[in-house]
């Protein structure tokens, strides 16, 4: 069975059009069985605050988590943790986003601590390559 998370955080237009790193809105659509939409969105959060993130108004955080139970191991779930940061772009009259910079992260856990702090690596490093 394979659940998918998918997060959007998006940066709000304060001031100068950009926002203090940390403060993000955080958007989910499903549950990996391991965390909770609160503790994924926690993690990205503290990622971006130790990483002093701040995007325009412009740019967004994204980040997707994959897992998919291990069938041989009772408990155990791969995962993959990929994080991008997009650019909203003008293509004349229409809007896309444009990926700025990417990373993934993957392997096998069976506690949310370890995933939890995946999670953390993958943005962290995510944001150490943005241009």
């Amino acid at each position: 069975m394979k659940k998918i998370v998918g997060i959007v955080l998006a940066a709000t237009a304060l001031g100068a059009g950009a926002v203090p790193a940390g403060s993000y809105d955080v958007l989910q659509d499903a549950d990996c069985p391991l965390v909770g939409k609160a503790e994924l969105a926690g993690a990205v959060q503290r990622a971006g605050k130790v990483t002093n993130l701040n995007l325009p108004k412009d740019m967004v955080l994204r980040t997707e988590l994959l897992c998919t139970a291990d069938q041989s191991v009772r408990g155990r779930f791969y995962y993959t943790v990929r994080a991008s940061i997009e650019k909203l772009v003008s293509d004349g009259e229409q809007q896309r986003w444009a990926t700025v910079a990417r990373h993934t992260g993957y392997g096998s856990t069976a506690g949310s601590t370890a995933l939890l702090r995946e999670v953390q690596f993958t943005v962290r490093d995510l944001v150490r390559q943005e241009p």
